[in-house]
């Protein structure tokens, strides 16, 4: 690749030329990135001066760039800029200096990189990912509007960018930019009530944001742009009308930042080949030096196990004598009551049981260790098999045990309308804003009996995996076997004829169509409960040596393959959201279809489908933390410590406020898609993510405020989502400030992190990830 900067002369000033291209041929289009103004300067008043360089001039470093300017009250200000080629970037170092103060004030600087390629001719040529917000289009209806902000003027908060990276493809030159962060911010402050209320304040940070428009100046182009401090032009940040909000830097004598950028360009076969470019560079940068987690994982898996036996209750008085793991919401408090069951999805009943059933196990020669964790999981699937299952051989997915009846739809965040209809209490729970959105909608679902398919084959995967772990150490249990065979059934005459399965049916199995922001407005939403079922059907399929279940998992990778890897818009992973629509991308779509396709591969040897699962992967470490953000030292997660790196973001109405537990489930699977591929990254990238996710476990060495050992919340604030609302006593993670938690513990928290530790240890006989990657390598396929 042959980049080239150039200075052209103005109007007297200087503006910055660059140009991406291979020589080596002649034949392949330029790329160019023009900076007319390559600073804007702007007062918190708002008045705005457009810079150009005044002198540029060559270094033995590179190239240097300065302009000095004055606003409105009279103050002077210096900026340097210091152009650099790199091997694989072009780096800008920027210094900002105050060097006269005659009133002090605020500033705000934004550079806008206009971005160009050979061949395209209109914004629809060019396809972005900001990582965990924003990927192709964002417009999975198929309507030409982009889904959440409607418009794709869309800016993104440091501390809400996994890689602090904003990646645009040229569809038809096969070129890539993307624009980075290259230093990493160091400071930040809580944001007050007062200044989200005047959205443009004074703040002391050093969180930028980098974002991307469509071009005003030529059809053919598009913008990249940085501004620091940060500004988020439409966001969800605020408020369900997406109100932008911008910080200014405080002005006095003296005053002096610094900050850096990295401008990666190359080419690529794809948008996901794109970005999965620039998450490798980010990862060598970034991930150097061992992750020290706070609790060691052996000691992790005690504590969570513990805790998950903890939350196990059973009601003999009750009608069917329920039994199970009680998810609660306030990890502050006594765990488990609230008395729902909830199976699949973030109850995560029988993957519990699993876990329990795997600790119970572990002794040498098939001799339980505890006997109180093989009762617990015993009690909880039988009661599941015997009460839980409808005559057409759907599991329901709530059980509220105080009303003795089975409830429907609202899990996750939204559990609390699953305890009230009034409005008033559930904004207590919820804040306003939420419930204003989501008040019909539940006004609509409230009237069908039905269940998610997430929900569904979760539960009924983890119910097939407890019967081969019990199996495995000479027990049977045909009740359980049944329940499993008589869904796969029914899932095969649910599935659709283009290969897909509708992402809510009703207990008799029907698919549900309404409400639309619910169950889907287009083939490719409405399909997406095709990510789910693979993994059953290829495990049923294995055990009976009946080939339609394999066929039926084929037909649905093959949809999958089509819908959602070719375009890198992964969708539906989630079951419900916080407002707007359901169906939509998230990082758990990514983990499902990775987990699906490799399980196919596995079976069937198909490249195709181990390539879609590596395409799948290096999206999904798109959507993850490669940096420690920073936190207010008197916020929870400031006065804890709490490090970012490994969590992956949550969807947010895809906004990356929020990271989530829900990685550490396909963790295994991450790692034998690393073993066929030989991806050292891949393995990093594991290690990174369980590693990381310890923090926020409580433990006798810091137990963050919480009622027992063992005890992680759901989901951690990384910035801020949905603010400008009437506070509430609890909220979820709505109406937060960023450094709180979301105060949920869920069953799948533990869930899922238990059932990584546990296959670590099943698989490598070790959770050191230094021994496990020597093992990987040795098992590497030959070249």
């Amino acid at each position: 690749m042959d980049t080239k900067i150039e200075f052209i002369r103005r109007y007297e000033k200087y503006s910055l030329l660059i140009t991406a291209g291979d020589d080596r041929n002649g034949q392949d289009p330029a790329f160019s990135i023009f900076l007319d103004f390559p600073v804007v300067l702007k007062d918190i008043k708002g008045a705005k001066k457009k810079l150009r360089y005044d002198v540029w001039s060559t270094t033995k470093d590179g190239y240097l760039g300065e302009v000095e300017a004055k606003d409105l009250y009279g103050s002077q200000y210096k900026i340097t800029d210091l152009w650099t080629v790199e091997e694989e970037a072009v780096r800008l170092d920027r210094k900002l200096e105050c060097i006269r103060c005659v009133k002090e004030t605020g500033i705000h600087l934004t550079t806008e990189f206009r971005c160009r390629g050979g061949l395209e001719k209109s914004f629809d040529d060019y396809q972005f990912i900001v990582p965990g917000a924003f990927y192709n289009k964002n417009d999975t209806d198929e309507d030409g509007v982009e889904d959440y902000l409607c418009t794709y003027s869309q800016d993104y908060k440091d501390d809400r960018n996994p890689s602090l990276s904003v990646t645009s493809y040229a569809r038809k030159s096969k070129y890539y930019v993307s624009l980075i962060r290259a230093d990493l911010p160091q400071k930040d402050t809580t944001i007050t009530r007062r200044q989200i209320q005047k959205r443009h304040f004074i703040h002391d940070t050093d969180i930028g944001s980098l974002g991307m428009a469509p071009s005003e100046y030529h059809a053919g182009e598009y913008i990249l742009r940085c501004d620091y401090p940060f500004c988020e032009r439409n966001t969800f940040c605020l408020n369900v009308d997406g109100s932008g909000w911008e910080a200014y830097k405080a002005v006095k004598e003296g005053m002096a930042s610094e900050m850096s950028y990295l401008l990666q360009t190359g080419k690529a076969r794809n948008l996901t080949d794109a970005s999965w470019q620039t998450t490798a560079l980010q990862m060598e940068r970034l991930l150097h030096g061992e992750i020290r987690p706070p609790v060691g994982l052996e000691e992790s898996r005690h504590y969570r196990r513990e805790m998950v036996l903890h939350s196990f209750r059973e009601f003999p008085d009750k009608k069917g004598k329920p039994a199970g793991y009680f998810i609660h919401f306030s990890p502050r408090q006594g765990y488990g009551e609230q008395n729902l069951l909830e199976y699949g999805f973030c109850g995560a009943q029988t993957l519990l049981a699993l876990d329990m059933l795997t600790a119970a196990w572990e002794g040498a020669d098939g001799v339980t260790c505890r006997e109180d964790y093989r009762e617990s999981a015993l009690k909880t699937l039988d009661y599941f098999v015997e009460n839980c299952i409808e005559k057409s051989g759907l599991p329901v997915g709530l059980y509220h045990v105080d009303k003795e009846k089975t409830v429907y739809w609202w899990t996750g965040i939204l559990l609390p309308f699953q305890y009230s209809n009034d409005r008033k209490e559930l904004e207590n729970y919820l804040g306003n804003q939420v419930v204003v959105a989501l008040m019909s909608i539940a006004g609509e679902l409230g009237k069908v009996k039905g269940n998610y398919s997430r929900s569904m084959t979760d539960t009924m995967y983890y119910l097939m995996k407890c019967y081969l772990a019990e199996k495995e150490n000479g027990q049977e249990h045909p009740k359980w076997l049944a329940a499993v065979l008589d869904f796969c059934e029914r899932l095969l005459k649910m599935q659709n004829t283009n290969g897909s399965w509708n992402r809510g049916y009703t207990m008799e199995g029907e698919p549900l169509v309404y409400p639309l922001e619910w169950f889907g407005s287009s083939e490719k939403e409405r399909g997406s409960g095709a990510i789910f079922p693979i993994p059953l059907l290829v495990e049923v399929s294995r055990y009976t040596g009946e080939k339609k279940y394999l066929d039926a998992a084929e037909r649905a990778a093959d949809f999958i393959l089509a819908n959602y890897v070719a375009e890198a818009e992964y969708i539906g992973g989630i079951n419900d959201t916080s407002h707007k629509k359901s169906v939509k991308l998230d990082a758990a779509s990514v983990m499902f279809v990775m987990r699906s396709l490799l399980a196919v591969y596995e079976e069937t040897k198909n490249v195709e489908y181990l390539s879609g699962a590596l395409d799948a992967a290096r999206i999904l470490a798109s959507w993850t933390y490669l940096w420690n953000i920073p936190f207010d030292e008197n916020t929870l997660l400031g006065r804890h410590k709490f490090k970012t790196t490994g969590w992956a973001g949550c969807d947010v109405i895809p906004a990356g406020s929020y990271v989530d537990c829900s990685f550490q489930e396909v963790v295994p699977e991450l790692l034998r898609l690393a073993e066929y591929c030989r991806d050292e990254k891949l393995v990093k990238l594991a290690e990174a993510v369980t590693k990381g996710m310890q923090y926020g476990l409580s433990s006798p060495a810091d137990m963050y405020g919480y009622a027992m050992p063992g005890v992680q919340c759901e989901g951690y604030m990384t910035s801020l989502w949905l603010a400008d609302t009437e506070y509430k006593e609890f909220s979820g993670a709505a109406a937060k400030n960023k450094g709180d938690d979301n105060d949920t513990c869920n069953g799948f928290v533990n869930g899922m992190a238990l059932l990584n530790l546990d296959s670590l240890g099943k698989n490598y006989d070790t959770l050191d990830f230094g021994k496990i990657f020597m093992r990987i390598k040795q098992e590497w396929p030959k070249a």
